[in-house]
């Protein structure tokens, strides 16, 4: 985990400090009284999470409009379907930069693959929010931007 402290020493144990789970890929504010010594054994290996985006389509964050709804979705397809998938990865970006709750370095853009059935999420996604505009959403869909 990567812990975003302040430089300042800290004051108080009720003084909230940001963690990033490498392993995981998730992030969460804890109270300074959570944070514990790690080993350096166990430091010194490199996450197991990497970064990546969907290659070919925008997706809306949760805070743009429609975020949630393309989230659920895409959870739907991918963690909660109980599928394996596989990364074809279309292109590296190593402009880094920290992203608030997705860690720092190179983001792998990628194509993700249902293993049985060579499915694409990134094809299931576009074709999800076609159905919807097609169904009569008045909403504008930035999913299809770009395309």
């Amino acid at each position: 985990m990567i812990v975003s402290a302040p430089r300042a020493a800290i004051q108080s144990p009720d003084e909230k400090l940001e963690v990033f789970y490498i392993d995981y890929g998730n992030q969460e504010t804890v109270p300074y009284s959570a944070i514990r010594p790690i080993d350096p054994s166990v430091s010194a290996a490199p996450g197991l999470a990497q970064l990546c985006r969907l290659a070919y389509i925008k997706v809306p964050s949760l805070e743009e409009d429609f975020g949630p709804e393309a989230g659920e979705y895409l959870h739907t397809v991918t963690l909660g379907s109980g599928k394996e998938f596989k990364a074809v990865i279309e292109e590296r970006d190593t402009s880094g930069g920290k992203v608030k709750g997705q860690g720092t370095g190179t983001e792998f853009v990628v194509t993700l693959i249902d293993v049985d059935d060579e499915i694409s999420v990134n094809a299931a996604m576009l074709q999800h929010e076609w159905k919807n505009v097609r169904n009569g959403s008045t909403k504008t869909n930035k999913l299809l931007l770009m395309l």
